[in-house]
């Protein structure tokens, strides 16, 4: 979102509206500001925010904002409200389903029926954009992959020293991202079993720590928490694991490919259109065993070298600026429709 924002077209200005729970920080806002992005933080005390809407619709109208771009349920639902006050239009990313319970489930089955009420949906992968092709019907779907801007490469000297910060000497497994059950740590766990003298390196936090933490025992393991920038653990690992169950377009999955890692993914979501042709290496979701081999495999230096070759020139396909424009076309018609319709 904050690389959109910082690629958009000079045709547009940005305004990051972040919603947070009060009394909770504003990583979202305050990470825009560092990057010279405008934003706005709405306290908001439940999914069903009348009160943030009217809030958001209020702070449109006082900075002549004309378009709401909308990047999970609570905002869109949000935004559809504050748009129907505001008399803008909206339109929406979604950027996959976790379906981790059946509370999640039926906000995500309402969220895609929302869409139906925007001036376009865009999918991050093309299986996100089969699925919401049979709920969105009202209004135009589109596959816009998530991009980033091309990342320094990482030089032997911050690997060195990456390493050394977190007591990493041997074969080393980073997994990046929420801890939660979509994410497949269990998995991931599992499969190292039978891989000794790996060290694993877990970077996120998420309602799943405490199970986790107990969960990995046995193997020489590094939670980290949340970190606001996980270069080093991509400096740091062989290998970054991504054994999730559900996913859309990972910003994980393109940060290592950009800095030129080895990625070994579950066949989920975008993934396997990312990492074709050798470009990572992919295995079944679920599956502990493909994965240990796959890792097992991994330990030659000359194995991950030339998939990390092929890594970054995929890497140069996925960049901000295809996204931005893509956007800037969606936009471009959502505002037309309103103008002729209204």
């Amino acid at each position: 979102m904050l690389a959109l924002g910082s690629a958009t077209a000079a045709t547009y200005q940005a305004l990051v509206g972040a919603i947070a729970r009060p009394g909770t920080p504003d990583a979202l806002g305050d990470e825009a500001r560092r990057r010279g992005l405008l934003a706005i933080r709405f306290d908001s005390k439940s999914r069903f925010d009348l009160a943030c809407a009217r809030a958001v619709a209020k702070a449109a109208k006082e900075h002549g904002v004309q378009l709401l771009h909308t990047h999970d349920f609570k905002a869109l639902f949000v935004g559809l409200i504050a748009g129907l006050i505001a008399r803008i239009p909206v339109v929406a990313t979604f950027h996959g389903d976790t379906s981790n319970t059946r509370t999640v489930r039926v906000y995500e089955g309402f969220a895609r029926f929302l869409g139906n009420f925007t001036r376009g949906v865009v999918a991050v992968s093309r299986t996100l954009e089969s699925k919401l092709r049979r709920s969105v019907l009202r209004v135009p779907v589109s596959f816009v992959p998530n991009g980033l801007p091309p990342p320094l490469a990482i030089s032997a000297e911050e690997r060195s020293r990456a390493r050394a910060g977190f007591r990493v000497s041997g074969f080393c497994v980073a997994v990046i991202g929420r801890l939660s059950i979509e994410k497949g740590h269990r998995v991931l766990f599992e499969a190292l079993k039978s891989i000794p003298g790996c060290t694993l390196l877990i970077a996120g936090d998420g309602p799943l720590r405490e199970e986790l933490v107990k969960a990995a025992e046995g193997l020489d393991t590094r939670f980290l928490g949340y970190l606001d920038d996980a270069r080093a653990v991509f400096a740091a690992a062989d290998v970054i694991a991504m054994p999730s169950l559900t996913e859309g377009l990972p910003l994980t999955a393109l940060e290592a490919l950009g800095l030129g890692r080895c990625l070994v993914a579950s066949s989920v979501g975008g993934l396997p259109d990312l990492l074709a042709s050798g470009a990572g290496v992919l295995v079944p979701p679920g599956n502990a065993r493909a994965l240990s081999e796959s890792l097992a495999s991994l330990q030659d230096g000359a194995a991950r070298a030339r998939i990390e070759e092929k890594a970054v020139e995929r890497a140069g396909r996925y960049g901000v600026a295809a996204m931005a424009s893509s956007y800037g076309a969606l936009y471009k018609r959502a505002l037309a429709f309103s103008k002729s319709s209204a």
